[in-house]
């Protein structure tokens, strides 16, 4: 149930987080899309934060705000495969449910 509650809830807001640094870094909306393996329309909607709303919940944990910054700059510096961000994700999981 925690994979589900992660997938629903938090991922969207980190992706928006991520979209958000990405494109101020100055990627454009299709550049941030490929390399977080989604639609250009997803990442207008995390730009306009239509989605991810639930950023206000990783406001207080310190350890996932780290692993985040530490995966944009992963993203921005390498191309990540599918596989590798899926694991990152999986790591900011275990800091959400563990703190």
């Amino acid at each position: 149930m925690k994979c589900e509650k992660f997938v629903n809830d938090y991922l969207p807001a980190i992706r928006a987080i991520i979209a958000n640094k990405l494109i101020r870094f100055g990627l454009t909306q299709q550049e941030v899309a490929d390399k977080l393996y989604l639609s250009q329309g997803g990442i207008a909607l995390y730009k306009k934060q239509a989605r991810g709303k639930k950023l206000n919940e990783l406001g207080g944990k310190l350890k996932v705000k780290e692993k985040i910054e530490e995966l944009a700059g992963k993203i921005i510096s390498r191309n990540l495969k599918e596989e590798e961000l899926e694991k990152e994700y999986c790591e900011i999981c275990r800091s959400i449910f563990s703190s």
